[in-house]
């Protein structure tokens, strides 16, 4: 009978919730579908010592100043002067996030690092990458063990991964190149990733639906079923990983006094009020809204999931994430009068989870055949 564990690499981060939850969710699929998943525990190392000049040349041609201004923070704060501090209860929103991960997420008993890869080669029967920017260079350092190097070629999938980046960098792309080519089964979760295993390998790869998509609506309702109510009366969420200007922030503030609602900051760590809350608490709350105002990935994604108002902030000069979500949707976005905030209302929800539900079937078709592939390898 053929060994049914299998490994999921993604990144590990107490400190992010859209990160758990997707990991949490695509689990919950790969047992469904009659597997044995497990979240392999990992850390990526400093960059290799052969790629630390390349990077500094690379990130000298493109952007000098940025790069002088990192080394002039760095030398500030060795010096003990104007280093950034970090929010006064970051340690209280870990902690919650931690719980959650202990209480629902399967892992591996010891880290990668910890154990020779025949180790983890002999453990697993495949293994899985994904989502969340797992290709992301600035994140990951370019490191094997995201392109699944510790198991053979037939054993290894990429379900909605990211690479977060317009492009892959110069010094990067032979890397890359040879790591991609060695994922048979391979889908990435925006066009733009798409557009990028293409230049790099001439393949042409589908583009997936996140994971926390991919599961049913039922998974979400029963994980936060017996969250208490994050406070009394209507309310807003309020969540924005970036600073907004003063004109989106007074904005957002007269959106929500002019409806009377109370505002619920779950990303004000200087503040108490909310640190403990983890990623269930994170979804109930979102769910419960009467309006969202985000420019997180995943907070938009629980919104639309639960069919909430979102008032959508631009964090960059270009979101690939968020314009494919939109898309995938059939979404249009509506000026608010000022710059960098959008809004979705009126949204037709019918049409969006029928968008979805298509989505979300020929997404579980890939990653069905792509299991069912590698066993039959592995057999």
């Amino acid at each position: 009978m053929i060994d049914r564990r299998v490994a999921i690499v993604t990144i590990n981060d107490d400190t992010n919730y859209g990160n758990r939850l997707q990991n949490f969710a695509l689990q919950e699929v790969v047992r469904s579908l009659g597997w044995e998943p497990e979240t392999l525990r990992n850390r990526p190392p400093a960059w290799e010592r052969a790629l630390l000049a390349p990077r500094i040349l690379d990130d000298l041609r493109h952007d000098a100043v940025g790069v002088a201004g990192r080394a002039w923070t760095r030398t500030r704060g060795r010096l003990g002067r104007g280093s950034p501090q970090s929010p006064a209860f970051l340690e209280q929103r870990r902690s919650a996030i931690g719980e959650f991960a202990r209480a629902h997420l399967a892992s591996s008993p010891h880290r990668y690092s910890e154990m020779p890869s025949d180790y983890w080669a002999d453990r697993y029967s495949c293994a899985i990458v994904g989502s969340d920017q797992v290709w992301n260079p600035t994140y990951r350092r370019a490191q094997g063990i995201d392109f699944l190097d510790f198991v053979g070629e037939s054993q290894r999938i990429a379900y909605a991964a990211s690479f977060g980046v317009e492009h892959v960098q110069g010094f990067l792309r032979s890397r890359y190149r040879t790591w991609l080519q060695g994922i048979p089964n391979m889908s990435v979760r925006e066009s733009n990733g798409r557009r990028i295993v293409a230049e790099l390998t001439g393949r042409d790869v589908p583009v997936v639906v996140d994971p926390t998509m991919l599961v049913g609506r039922p998974v979400w309702d029963d994980l936060i079923a017996r969250q208490p109510p994050i406070t009394s009366g209507p309310y807003a969420v309020r969540f924005l990983l970036g600073r907004p200007t003063p004109e989106q922030d007074a904005w957002l503030r007269l959106h929500a006094d002019d409806a009377d609602l109370a505002i619920v900051d779950l990303h004000a760590l200087d503040q108490e009020a909310f640190a403990d809350v983890g990623p269930a608490g994170f979804v109930a709350a979102i769910s419960r809204a009467s309006v969202v105002y985000t420019d997180s990935f995943h907070a938009g994604i629980f919104a639309l999931l639960f069919h909430r108002p979102i008032v959508l902030r631009s964090r960059f000069a270009r979101d690939a994430r968020w314009e494919e979500l939109i898309s995938q949707h059939g979404l249009a976005t509506q000026p608010t009068g000022v710059e960098g905030l959008q809004k979705l209302t009126d949204t037709d929800w019918k049409a969006v989870e029928a968008r979805r539900e298509k989505l979300r079937a020929s997404s579980l078709i890939f990653l069905r055949g792509a299991l069912d592939s590698s066993a039959g390898e592995a057999g």
